[in-house]
């Protein structure tokens, strides 16, 4: 696809999103993905692997503003840093989209309210076949869809302290997730929250939003597509062409 209507830098959340969203518009897409799909092997349930060893970390390194070098928390695979992520998906309250006073000052209002962003938010919680349940946290703003699926049910632990939490009067609630419990438990007796999603345990980037976009003929994903430079048009006020080199090669695509 040399050149497409659309090119689409990244299959993380961002971008396997607006995939998704573009999905039957008939518009050509291209996705460049630097990273290749997340590998099943025995490191993806190994705690000292993951947290140790660092066997999933960028071998790259960046710097700080001091010049001190450090290894960035980036992930570069098919679906982004979301393969790690802990799959919580909750919803910004209605207050934080307005100006609000803080101790180091005051954190401007967003240019549009959450009454206006409210059915984005249902639309992802839905393509992300988010678990949760309303009614048990009062600050939850209001939904116009309720949540799909029931929430993730407690262990022991959580269940007693959680009727000990309700007896003094408080409001636990149980956090919107993305995570399909019994198909990740299956997979491996572990926690989900920065172990890598190698099966179909949690609604990832791939798994949800970037799955359903490639089963549009007229959407395709390039991975191993590290992205150089942009490169703009005489004015400055488009990009006319996406410089990216894979497997060795430089290659050029214009939208």
């Amino acid at each position: 696809m040399t050149n497409p209507d659309i090119v689409i830098i990244g299959s993380g959340i961002g971008g396997a999103t607006i995939a998704s969203g573009l999905a039957g518009s008939g518009a050509s897409i291209l996705m460049l993905e630097r990273g290749e799909p997340l590998p099943a092997t025995p490191h993806a349930r190994d705690t000292r692997s993951i947290f140790v060893d660092g066997h999933y970390r960028p071998k790259e390194m960046w710097r700080e503003a001091g010049g001190a070098a450090f290894n960035p928390g980036n992930y570069y695979y098919v679906g982004g840093n979301s393969k790690f992520y802990g799959a919580v998906l909750i919803r910004y309250r209605k207050e934080d989209f307005a100006a609000m006073e803080h101790f180091g000052g005051v954190s401007p209002a967003w240019p549009f309210t959450y009454d206006e962003f409210e059915p984005w938010y249902s639309k992802a919680e839905q393509l992300f076949r988010v678990r949760g349940a309303l009614g048990e946290d009062p600050t939850e703003p209001f939904h116009s869809i309720p949540y799909a699926y029931k929430p993730v049910p407690d262990e022991a632990p959580i269940a007693r302290a959680r009727a000990e939490l309700k007896n003094l009067g408080l409001h636990p609630a149980s956090l919107p997730l993305g995570v399909d419990i019994d198909t990740w438990l299956k997979e491996g007796k572990t926690g989900w929250d920065a172990f890598p999603n190698t099966g179909q345990g949690k609604v990832d980037a791939q798994t949800g939003p970037l799955t359903a976009a490639l089963t549009d003929q007229n959407i395709k994903l390039e991975t191993g597509a590290y992205v150089e430079y942009l490169e703009a048009s005489p004015d400055g006020t488009t990009i006319s062409a996406i410089h990216y080199r894979q497997n060795g090669e430089l290659k050029k695509v214009s939208p």
